[in-house]
């Protein structure tokens, strides 16, 4: 279903915070984990998009998953923080970043942070999972520092390629509860009290016989035939880019701002 008046896609059912907490830390990542070489590279297109924006200080992930964004950012300079609901998840990115930040098996609500901690905070793939995107925009933006920036990455459904695949679009799955266009992921920013900075959109990477194996879930006509021929290693491990149909925004929380929420 569709807003009519913001363009917010929604699932009409979803499940409670419960049952979401539950489902995410049960989560097996066996697949997820397959795919790192791609991820990594995701993951280093994410710092480059911060970069851009801040130069460092102390920053937060939410919803880390393996910890290739905080592994980077570490290696950059910044003191990191990850939030991750999955057990499993949660001790690879352990594993991965070595001591040199801090993770939290929670999820954001469940975390209890302090606000006004966080010069950078991140939502990569993240506010398509949540029930309630404003309110959970809304918390974000309360851990941020006065001139903190927040970067969010979500399926944007008036995309070319979402409007091209239409139902069968990969980006269409069960887990995804919202899914947004650049008026109603900037309005989200706005009822949280955050000021639009800009958007853009990166390409996601992945191996040739992962992207093949999502087209043909989807029913894309020829995967089915092209995923045989990934079984060869060379060809399947292969990694490549290219755009999912997804968009970026970037806020910033003002003093003003700050000071207005306060009131």
């Amino acid at each position: 279903m569709r807003c009519r008046n913001c363009r917010l896609g929604f699932r009409r059912t979803r499940p409670g915070d419960t049952e979401l907490s539950q489902l995410y830390g049960e989560l097996n990542n066996e697949l997820y984990e397959a795919e790192a070489g791609g991820r990594s590279r995701t993951a280093l297109r994410h710092l480059r998009i911060v970069r851009q924006y801040a130069s460092g200080g102390r920053l937060l992930e939410v919803g880390c998953a393996s910890g290739l964004f905080l592994s980077y950012a570490a290696d950059a300079g910044w003191e990191v923080v990850g939030i991750e609901p999955s057990a499993s998840a949660c001790d690879k990115a352990k594993k991965i970043l070595a001591g040199r930040g801090e993770l939290i098996r929670a999820t954001l609500q469940e975390a209890d942070l302090p606000p006004s901690t966080f010069d950078v905070v991140t939502l990569w793939d993240v506010l398509e999972h949540v029930r309630d995107p404003g309110r959970f925009m809304r918390l974000c933006a309360s851990l941020l520092k006065p001139g903190g920036r927040l970067f969010a990455n979500v399926p944007d459904l008036d995309s070319l390629q979402a409007r091209l695949f239409g139902s069968r679009w990969p980006l269409l799955l069960q887990e995804h509860l919202n899914y947004f266009n650049r008026g109603s992921l900037k309005l989200c920013g706005e009822l949280a009290g955050l000021t639009w900075m800009g958007f853009g959109r990166r390409p996601a990477s992945f191996s040739i016989g992962y992207a093949l194996y999502r087209l043909a879930q989807h029913k894309i006509p020829g995967a089915a035939i092209f995923k045989r021929l990934a079984i060869h290693p060379a060809i399947g491990n292969a990694i490549i880019s290219f755009p999912l149909g997804e968009l970026y925004g970037v806020w910033e929380r003002r003093i003003e701002e700050l000071f207005r929420g306060e009131c």
